[in-house]
């Protein structure tokens, strides 16, 4: 089969124009999408855990005069399940719940599959947390006025290295190509 000038110039342009695209053409998407994990999901999620650790050390040191808080001293165990419930339902369970809300709505940003094991932790621990709580003041059924499962000790350091490795992807992205 023989190949005509036309034809031989017309592949050669096929040829550059699919293997000649610049190699930073997505560069600006994926620019957009670090900067919206970490503008939307990963510092605001990390400003609700540092606030709400804050808020707990600053309670135990004000309000309990010591650095826990279960279990409860027991000659004074009316005066702070008093003091607790005001706190978790004035304060801690709300922002938690703003927490879970951030990382249900904002799924979408997270890399991967599935969710960091700490975040599921987040969400294992202020669902349980409300449901026997809720439990409580439906039904008065007794629990132990804190949730079934921990608040994920290392979401903050967690949440800090993706937020370091997200800024370093970002400055990465916006050298040229």
């Amino acid at each position: 089969m023989k190949i005509d000038g036309s034809a031989r110039a017309i592949g050669i342009l096929i040829l550059c124009a699919g293997g000649c695209a610049d190699p930073g053409s997505g560069r600006p998407e994926e620019l957009g999408r670090v900067e919206r994990q970490l503008d939307e999901l990963y510092r605001p999620l990390l400003a609700l855990v540092v606030e709400s650790k804050g808020s707990v050390e600053d309670f135990m040191k004000t309000k309990l005069g010591r650095d826990y808080i279960f279990p409860f001293e027991k000659t004074r165990e009316a005066e702070e399940v008093k003091l607790w419930l005001e706190k978790a339902e004035g304060d801690l369970m709300p922002r938690n719940e703003r927490m879970c809300a951030l990382i249900r709505s904002k799924r979408d940003l997270v890399d991967g599959p599935d969710l960091p094991p700490s975040w599921k932790a987040l969400l294992e621990h202020q669902d349980g947390w409300r449901a026997v709580h809720e439990k409580w003041k439906k039904d008065h059924i007794p629990y132990s006025w804190h949730a079934p499962t921990s608040f994920p000790k290392r979401l903050e350091s967690e949440l800090e290295t993706s937020i370091e490795k997200l800024e370093k992807r970002r400055d990465e992205l916006k050298k040229p190509a």
